[in-house]
C-alpha cells in the first residue's frame, strides 16, 4: 500500500518569502532516488542522476562502435531495441547517402513524428537538439505520465534549469537520464560516453497530459511555452512546486525600464529596454510593448494598424475606431458601458493589426453587474468577422460572476463548438472591477487569462490562429463596464519607433505645445514562473516639422539697396512661430551671393535684427543676409536671404547723384531693354558693367564712343546696377527694364 507523506519545506530566501507546503504521495524508490506524485497537481517528482542518453541522434550507434555511444547501448544481433532492424530482426538498418549519417545505424524513441516512415531518422527525436528526459515505465503509469508529455529539470547545484519532454522510456530499475542537449542545458557534461552525473543532484517533475501526445514533435518554443504554463498552473499557494524538491521559491515578479534619446524627437529612433528578473527560475519570459500618442482632440490613442491599442474612454462620445453592433453601448462618465441586460450576445468591436510580433496582451478592466443570474463578460481576440455573431474565427475569453468561472473559446467559421476549450473555477464578484489581462501567443498558441495579476486559465492551442484583424468586447445578460483598454505587442529588447504624420508612423502627433509631450512608450514583461511586470512608461517631445520662415531685410529697419559703411553690414527679419516646440533663436550669416556665408560664417543670437561689424568690403560688391531660425527640437527653418545690399565707397567714386550731376545719361529710364549711355565728360576707352540684384554680372564691354546702345532685352525684367570707368572716374546709375 502507498503511504502518504506530507512533507513541509520552510524555504526563506533573502527576500523574505513566505512558506512551501507540499503534500506529496510517495511512489517507489529507484537506485536510492525516491519517486513522489505531488497533489493536487499530479506531477511525478523525483531528484535523481542524470545519465547521458543518445537515442534519436542519427549519429547515436554505428557500426564496430562508431557512434556516439556504444553500441552494445542499442542491442545486440537478433534484439536490436535501441536501433530499426530489418525484417528478420538480425542486421541493424544501414544509413543512405539521402540520409543524414550515411553508414551509421538508425536510433530509435518512444516519441516519433508519424509523417516519416520507421526507417527515416527524421522521424525520432533528436538527442542532440530537442531537450528530452527518458523515464522507467513503471514510473510513467503510477504517474500516468504518456508520450510526449512536458517536464521541467533542474540542476540544484549549478542553478541551470530547463523545460523537456518525455521522449524515451527506460528499463524499470534505473531512474535519471536526460538528452545530450537537455544535459549542456543544465550545466551537465553531454558527453555520452563519459559525461553526465551519478549525484541526486538533479530535479525532475513531470506534468500529466501535458504535451501534444505521440505522432508529433515540438519546437523547442512550444516545448518552454507548454512548461511554462503547466509550472505555474501547478503552483501552490503561490509558489513553485519544484520548491518541494528544493529548489528556490519563485514569486517575484520581473521589472522593465524603458530609455529613449533625450530631448526633443524629431524622426525615428529606437526605444532601448532593460528587462529583469531576480526569481528562481531567473529569466523574462516574454517582453512586451505599446506606443501611444497625443492627438489633435487631445485624446491619447495608439496607432491601431501598428498593433497597438490605447483607449481611456475619457471623451463625451465613443471613439470613431469603435463600431456598435448590438447592444447599448454608450461612454456616460469616462468609461464604456453597456446597459441592457436583455441582449444575451452584444458586440462593439474595432480594428487592430495583430500579426505584426509573437505576442499580444489585452488588458482592461472591467466590472460585470445587473440583476441576473448568468452574467457573464469577456473579450474576443484574433476576429477576422466583426459583425457576425461570433465574430467569425477568433478566440474568445468569457468572465461568468454567477458560476465563478474564467471560460476560454476558440471560434472557428463563426461557432465555438458546445463547450469552451478551457473551463477553470475564479472567485468573481458582481459590480466589482477587476483587472483583466490576456496573453496570446499566435506561435506557439499558448493563451493565459490573468485576474488582478494572478493567472486564473490558460490553454495551449495546437493549431492556433496566426492572424487578426479586430477585437470586440462582449456581454450577455448584464451591465458591462469596461475602461483602460490597452493592448501591447511582443518585441526584442531594441525596437525602433517611427515618427511622422498619417498612419505609417507609431507616433502620429507632434506636441501641442512645448510643455505638453505627444508620446509614451510603455513596457509590460513576464517571467518563466508567469509573474506580471508593472507597466513602465517614458513620456516624450516630439516635433517633426520646421519653424516657420522669416522675411530679411537689409538694414536696420526699413529695406536698403546701398550701404556706405566699409565695416558694417546690419539687417533684421520677422520673427518665426513653432507651436510645437517653440522658437529657441536663430542663425545668420552673410555672404557675396544669396545664401552665402563666404563674408560672415553662420552665427546664432536671440534677435531678429542684427549689426554685423569687423568686416572688410569690397567696393561695389553687393551683399546678401541670410537667416534661418532654430526651434525647440534644434530644428532650423528654410534659408531666406535679403534682396542685398551694395557698398559703395565715396572714396574711389561717387554714388547715383553725383553720376547724373556730372552728365551720366541713361535713356530711356525705365526702358524695355534697350537705352543709351552717353557723358560727355568721358574721353578715350571706356568700360561698362552691368550687373542685376544678386549681384551677378551680366554685361561687361569696353567702348571709345561717348554715346553707346545698351541690349538687356534678352534678361528679365528688374532693376540693373550700370558702373562706367574712365581711368580714375567711376560713375554709376540704375536702370529699370519693364516688358
Amino acid at each position: 500500500m502507498k503511504k502518504i507523506i506530507t512533507l513541509l519545506f520552510i524555504y526563506l530566501i533573502n527576500m523574505g518569502y513566505s512558506q512551501v507546503i507540499c503534500n506529496l504521495t510517495y511512489e517507489r524508490t529507484l537506485m536510492t532516488f525516491n519517486v513522489y506524485i505531488h497533489n493536487p497537481s499530479g506531477a511525478t517528482m523525483y531528484k535523481a542522476k542524470m545519465y547521458i542518453d543518445a537515442d534519436g541522434s542519427p549519429r547515436a550507434y554505428g557500426p564496430s562502435n562508431s557512434g556516439l555511444d556504444y553500441t552494445a547501448n542499442a542491442g545486440y544481433t537478433g534484439n536490436w531495441y535501441g536501433v530499426v532492424a530489418d525484417a528478420t530482426g538480425q542486421n541493424p538498418i544501414i544509413q543512405t547517402a539521402s540520409n543524414p549519417y550515411p553508414g551509421m545505424y538508425v536510433s530509435t524513441t518512444s516519441l516519433v513524428n508519424s509523417h516519416y516512415a520507421i526507417a527515416n531518422p527524421l522521424r525520432y527525436v533528436n538527442s542532440e537538439v530537442v531537450p528530452y528526459i527518458a523515464m522507467p515505465t513503471n514510473v510513467l503509469a503510477s504517474g500516468n505520465v504518456h508520450v510526449g508529455d512536458v517536464a521541467y529539470v533542474y540542476n540544484t547545484v549549478t542553478g541551470q534549469s530547463c523545460f523537456a519532454i518525455y521522449a524515451d522510456a527506460g528499463n524499470t530499475t534505473s531512474i535519471g537520464e536526460g538528452s545530450i542537449y537537455l544535459a549542456g542545458q543544465v550545466g551537465v557534461n553531454p558527453n555520452v560516453r563519459t559525461g553526465g552525473t551519478s549525484l541526486g543532484i538533479i530535479d525532475y517533475v513531470v506534468f500529466p497530459q501535458s504535451g501534444f501526445g505521440q505522432g508529433y514533435i515540438p519546437t523547442i518554443a512550444q516545448i518552454d511555452s507548454m512548461g511554462n504554463s503547466r509550472i505555474n498552473s501547478a503552483a501552490v499557494g503561490g509558489t513553485c512546486i519544484v520548491a518541494c524538491l528544493g529548489s528556490t521559491v519563485d514569486n517575484t515578479a520581473p521589472t522593465t525600464l524603458v530609455a529613449t534619446p533625450a530631448g526633443w524627437d524629431t524622426t525615428n529612433f529606437n526605444a532601448v529596454f532593460t528587462d529583469f528578473d531576480s526569481g528562481c527560475l531567473g529569466s523574462v519570459s516574454k517582453s512586451y510593448y505599446r506606443v501611444d500618442d497625443y492627438n489633435a482632440s487631445g485624446d491619447w490613442r495608439s496607432n491601431n494598424t501598428h498593433g497597438f491599442f490605447n483607449d481611456d474612454f475619457n471623451g463625451t462620445s465613443i471613439n470613431a475606431d469603435w463600431t456598435v453592433h448590438s447592444g447599448t453601448w454608450t461612454n456616460p462618465a469616462g468609461y464604456l458601458q453597456q446597459s441592457d441586460e436583455s441582449v444575451s450576445n452584444t458586440n462593439i468591436h474595432a480594428p487592430l493589426t495583430q500579426n505584426l510580433s509573437d505576442s499580444y496582451i489585452y488588458n482592461w478592466t472591467g466590472t460585470i453587474g445587473g440583476s441576473g443570474t448568468t452574467r457573464r463578460a469577456g473579450l474576443h481576440f484574433f476576429a477576422d468577422q466583426p459583425d457576425s455573431t461570433n465574430l467569425g474565427n477568433s478566440y474568445f475569453v468569457y468572465f461568468r460572476v454567477d458560476d465563478d468561472k474564467v471560460q476560454i473559446y476558440k471560434v472557428v467559421n463563426n461557432s465555438w463548438g458546445s463547450s469552451p476549450v478551457k473551463d477553470t473555477a475564479c472567485t468573481l464578484s458582481p459590480n466589482q472591477a477587476y483587472d483583466f489581462k490576456v496573453i496570446y501567443n499566435r506561435i506557439t498558441g499558448l493563451i493565459r487569462v490573468y485576474v488582478n495579476d494572478v493567472m486564473s486559465a490558460e490553454w495551449v492551442d495546437t493549431a492556433p490562429l496566426s492572424n487578426g484583424s479586430y477585437v470586440s468586447f462582449r456581454s450577455a445578460n448584464c451591465t458591462y463596464k469596461v475602461d483602460n483598454f490597452k493592448v501591447f505587442r511582443s518585441r526584442l529588447s531594441t525596437s525602433g519607433i517611427s515618427v511622422g504624420a498619417g498612419n505609417g508612423y507609431d507616433i502620429r502627433y507632434q506636441n501641442p505645445n512645448p510643455a505638453t509631450p505627444s508620446a509614451k512608450v510603455s513596457s509590460l514583461v513576464t517571467d518563466l514562473s508567469g509573474n506580471l511586470s508593472t507597466v513602465n512608461t517614458q513620456t516624450l517631445n516630439v516635433d517633426f516639422s520646421h519653424p516657420s520662415a522669416v522675411t530679411v531685410k537689409d538694414g536696420a529697419t526699413n529695406d536698403i539697396d546701398t550701404t556706405y559703411s566699409a565695416t558694417q553690414l546690419q539687417a533684421n527679419w520677422t520673427n518665426s512661430t513653432d507651436a510645437n516646440s517653440g522658437i529657441m533663436g536663430y542663425y545668420y550669416a552673410v555672404g557675396t551671393t544669396p545664401g552665402a556665408s563666404n563674408t560672415k560664417t553662420w552665427t546664432s543670437l536671440s534677435t531678429t535684427s542684427v549689426t554685423v561689424s569687423g568686416l572688410m568690403l569690397t567696393h561695389l560688391q553687393r551683399y546678401y543676409v541670410s537667416v534661418q531660425a532654430l526651434n525647440g527640437a534644434m530644428m532650423r527653418s528654410s534659408i531666406m536671404t535679403s534682396n542685398g545690399q551694395t557698398y559703395v565707397d565715396r572714396t574711389t567714386g561717387i554714388d547715383s547723384k553725383d553720376a547724373q550731376a556730372s552728365d551720366l545719361k541713361l535713356f530711356p529710364n525705365p526702358t524695355t531693354g534697350i537705352f543709351t549711355l552717353s557723358s560727355k565728360k568721358f574721353t578715350g576707352e571706356i568700360n561698362i558693367t552691368i550687373t542685376d540684384v544678386l549681384g551677378k554680372e551680366v554685361l561687361s564691354k569696353t567702348v571709345t564712343s561717348i554715346k553707346t546702345e545698351i541690349d538687356l532685352s534678352q534678361h528679365q525684367a528688374g532693376i540693373y546696377y550700370v558702373v562706367v570707368r574712365n581711368g580714375e572716374k567711376v560713375l554709376r546709375d540704375k536702370v529699370l527694364v519693364g516688358r
